[in-house]
Parts: structure tokens; sequence; C-alpha cells
């Protein structure tokens, strides 16, 4: 056996991420992707996402397993990068997990995910959606949506980040996906950086609070279609979002979730949130926050799953 191949047959133990219960975590299989979208926070300069840093499929199968048993992990997001870069990988992986879900662009298609989530980002109607994502994307994913077989017990769903530049189509993007074969659509903000210069986030949170308005004037209008709760979204306003974040993440619930970069040498590391670690929390737009303190709330309790952002039973 050649140096090279004895290599390839060492299966490294995880890093140690310390004792505790993490019910649902976040796994950045591969930071290798095939667009280059405007607002995404995984390929910020603070970030651990060279692309050169890899893991080969046997040693992360090996090494979120001894995770999930370490630290009772539930739920798991596969994400990237673009997960479905590798495949055969995540489809392995996801049956490791009780509740499985994947987030990806869809332009390596649907992944069939019996009992999972499938989570397919798009931001905006095809003339906004494109010039952030890139030329002929969104009717890409329209097709490999529309090609899906509707029965294969996949929940999918689109999903929209909605940012200062792009909020002017949320109603537009609803009519365009409307009749496609999807369990709904969703949208969360845009997560800003420390001093974030990209336009894409509202300087002044009360700019932001219309937004909120018609997204929940959205969601009553097209309940089953729209999948927010209400009441998450009424957390968001800028009057209130501080108690649930804190200008430095002091308030946040997602501390019970354990985001998984790809890091330096192909190891996993753990970033301050699981939008990066440079991150603005005082103007947080992240859906799934406000989301884990409002199911808080209404249940008594700090338990999420990536289901539960859009499945769960609204306050009466």
């Amino acid at each position: 056996m050649t140096a090279n191949n004895l290599r390839e047959t060492v299966l490294r133990d995880p890093t140690d991420f310390g004792e505790g219960d993490y019910p649902t975590a976040l796994v950045n299989v591969t930071n290798v992707c095939n667009l280059s979208c405007s607002h995404c926070f995984v390929f910020r300069d603070d970030n651990p996402a060279d692309a050169r840093d890899k893991m080969d499929d046997a040693t992360m199968l090996r090494q979120i397993e001894i995770l999930r048993d370490k630290h009772n992990i539930k739920s798991m997001l596969f994400m990237g990068g673009e997960p479905m870069i590798r495949k055969d990988l995540v489809m392995e992986a996801a049956k490791l997990f009780e509740i499985p879900a994947i987030v990806t662009n869809a332009t390596y298609g649907i992944p069939k995910l019996p009992g999972g989530l499938v989570t397919v980002s798009l931001d905006g109607p095809e003339h906004m959606n494109d010039p952030i994502r890139g030329d002929g994307v969104f009717q890409k994913v329209k097709a490999a949506v529309l090609a899906r077989d509707p029965d294969d017990d996949t929940s999918v769903m689109v999903q929209m980040v909605l940012t200062a530049q792009n909020h002017s189509g949320l109603e537009e993007f609803i009519e365009e996906v409307r009749e496609w074969p999807i369990s709904g659509v969703a949208f969360t903000f845009y997560v800003p950086r420390a001093n974030d210069d990209t336009g894409l986030a509202w300087d002044d949170l009360a700019d932001r609070d219309p937004v909120i308005d018609r997204l929940i004037a959205a969601k009553k209008k097209d309940p089953n279609l729209v999948k927010a709760n209400v009441g998450t979204l009424e957390l968001m306003y800028s009057d209130r979002c501080l108690e649930y974040t804190g200008e430095n993440g002091e308030n946040c619930l997602m501390g019970s979730t354990l985001p998984l970069y790809m890091g330096d040498g192909g190891r996993f590391e753990r970033t301050f949130c699981c939008f990066g670690n440079d991150v603005d929390c005082s103007h947080c737009g992240g859906y799934v926050v406000f989301n884990s303190a409002y199911h808080k709330q209404i249940k008594g309790e700090g338990e999420y799953h990536h289901r539960s952002r859009y499945f769960s039973k609204p306050k009466p």
C-alpha cells in the first residue's frame, strides 16, 4: 500500500466541540459552489471558506456520526457551497439523522429526501434573481422543480432572501411560484456582517418594518403557501428584535445549534453563528433566529429543528 493510499484509509476523529447536546446542527459539506451569489454569507473573508480544504466522504460520514451520538443531534441541515456537488455523500449522510434537511441552489436537480426537507434558494422573480445568482439560473431551477416527482414524500420549499435591494419582488415571487409542485414558499432577511457596506442591509431597521408588514399580509392572504409564523415575523420588528438577538448575540437562542464549517486542513470548525463569524447581531434578519424564540414562547422550550421552521402550528 502506498503512502497516499494509507492516508486515505485513516479516518480522523472530529474536532472536539466540548460537551452538551445540540438537537440541531448544520454541516458545510463542501466549500465549492458553482454560483457566486452577492448576498452569500458562507464565503465572507472572516469565515473558513477555502475551497481547497476538503474532507473525504468516509471521514465525513464517520465524523458526523460520532458528533451525532456525542451531542444527541436529531436534525441535520446539509449545506455548502453547493451540497449537491457531493450528492452521494449527502444522501448517505442524511440516513444518519431523524430529521434531515438540505439547502441547495437546485442547478443540479432536486434531491429526493423522503420525510425530509429540501430548501431551494431563489431570490425573487427572474429579473431579480438572475442578476444575483447568474444568467439563466431562474429558468434552470424552475425546470428542475417542475421535473420533480411531487409524490416522493419530500417537502420542497423555495426560499427568497429579502434584502434592501430586492424586497420589491416579494409579492411577484409568490405569484411566480404559486403553481409549482412545492410545499410552500419561505422568506428570510439578509444577515449583514459587521460594518456591512454591500447596500443589501437596512441601515435603520425601522425601514425594514414595512417589508415585514407586507410579508405578514402575504401570509394572511396565502396561509398555506407562505410558510412563516406571523408571531415569528412580529418579533422581527425594529422595536422588539434586539430582545431576541442582543447587540452581540447575547439573547440569541441559536446557541443550541452546532454549525460545522469546513475549516483549515479539511477539519470542522464551529463559527460564532450559523451565519458565520463576523455577523452584525443587532441587524440580524435570520428567520430561523426569531422562530427559535417564537417556539420557546409558545411551547416553553428551546428545542428547534429545521422542519419546524415552516411546519409548526402557529399560536391561535
